[in-house]
């Protein structure tokens, strides 16, 4: 009796051996270096599959000081904000029996194409397309709406003095000045009809201003749709 319980208890500890030499042989083990490339990689990915605009990342590398980290198991990564957050961290966590979390910070920033301006601008002066050329540049320093298309903006003038190098917006500028000519169009049931008047206010795209028409003399409120053009609201 006592031989089958010797055979039985080594048979388990093979068994056991076994079970705990095949565990070990699937542990991965990662570096700092590793777990930092692994983030930025998964992070990347969830931007892509959100479809969203121009991304940069940048990912602060885990302290090597940590050392090496194993897991029997996938690592899980998720953001401890929204993706939209510009500050964020990423959560590396291994759910194994003895698991273990690392939080990598990272910062988002959305990377957009913007129109600058090649030149020092005097308040009041005439946008011209000389002026003008487009880079890429981050939102974060954008204060105000995108001029998203620089023929757009050809011939507007400028609200305030403007340096060379700066990020153009809407706010800069006024497409229909205070006692401009401009044109305007009314639409009503298909009928279109253009007249002209003068503008008693500045405006930007988007901004509704008062205009004396010039036949009638009468004042209207406008939207303002482009460059010295406004639109009748019904």
């Amino acid at each position: 009796m006592k031989k089958y319980e010797n055979l039985f208890k080594q048979a388990l500890s093979s068994l056991l051996l076994l079970a705990f030499g095949t565990a070990a042989m699937q542990e991965s083990v990662y570096t700092p270096g590793e777990l930092t490339a692994l983030a930025d990689q998964w992070l990347t990915q969830q931007i892509a599959a959100e479809e969203t605009s121009s991304t940069q990342i940048n990912v602060n590398p885990l302290d090597n000081r940590i050392g090496s980290k194993s897991c029997a198991q996938p690592l899980e990564f998720s953001l401890s904000q929204p993706l939209t957050q510009r500050q964020n961290t990423i959560q590396i966590r291994c759910a194994a029996q003895i698991g273990w979390q690392l939080y990598v910070p990272v910062r988002i920033d959305e990377i957009v194409e913007a129109i600058i301006l090649q030149q020092n601008i005097a308040s009041g002066s005439l946008i011209t397309a000389d002026m003008l050329t487009t880079a890429q540049r981050e939102r974060r320093f954008i204060r105000g709406s995108l001029v998203e298309n620089a023929a757009s903006v050809i011939g507007a003038r400028t609200k305030r003095a403007l340096s060379m190098g700066q990020i153009l917006t809407l706010q800069d500028l006024c497409l229909v000045c205070k006692g401009d000519v401009v044109t305007i169009s009314v639409s009503d049931n298909g009928l279109s009809v253009a007249a002209t008047g003068v503008a008693q206010s500045d405006g930007s795209l988007g901004d509704t201003i008062s205009v004396m028409n010039q036949q009638s003399k009468r004042a209207i409120s406008a939207e303002v749709i482009a460059v010295n053009h406004v639109r009748v609201k019904f």
